[in-house]
């Protein structure tokens, strides 16, 4: 049975709405797109001490310009919501995880991460820091989801590209 749950989300700023009809027509045959007015405010008081903190469940900050060059960058986010952690990628290869992630196959993509975030995250906190390094995880996965159809398994090992990726996110940040 198919996924009807978007896997990309497109979230327009209230105040660029007009954008919203222009996506939504880019990705009219796409049942996997999902294009919204994001209402979220950016900046929130920290919950008190008595809530309990609620995480959200992790996104990768994709670039919403390699989706749609002529689309301006502000206003507009592209996210992609990672689904949990399961048993079914648990024995396959990190080239085929590539392989299935290129293909878009959440899964594939959550096992990726899973399998290669220690490392990632390791290497930007030498960059830039811990503190900075955490709360830029969502837009580094990101760009290496971006940047995965470049990658070559004959050119370099995995791990390699990896540091590159995350060695070219460190230098722009």
């Amino acid at each position: 049975m198919p996924d009807k749950q978007p896997r990309l989300i497109y979230l327009v700023a209230a105040d660029r709405a007009e954008e919203l009809e222009r996506l939504r027509e880019q990705f009219a045959d796409e049942p996997r797109v999902e294009v919204v007015v994001d209402r979220r405010e950016r900046r929130r008081a920290a919950p008190p001490r008595s809530q309990p903190l609620q995480r959200r469940a992790p996104v990768a900050e994709r670039d919403p310009s390699r989706a749609v060059p002529d689309l301006p960058a502000d206003g507009v986010r592209l996210v992609q919501p990672l689904e949990p952690v399961g048993r079914v990628h648990e024995t396959t290869s990190l080239d085929e995880l590539v392989t299935r992630s290129l293909a878009a196959e959440p899964a594939a993509v959550s096992e990726l991460w899973w399998r290669t975030s220690e490392r990632v995250m390791t290497r930007l906190r030498l960059h830039v820091g811990r503190r900075r390094a955490d709360r830029s995880t969502s837009q580094v996965l990101g760009r290496i989801l971006d940047e995965l159809p470049a990658y070559d398994p004959y050119d370099e090992p995995l791990q390699e590209w990896l540091d590159d990726v995350v060695d070219r996110f460190a230098r722009a940040a």
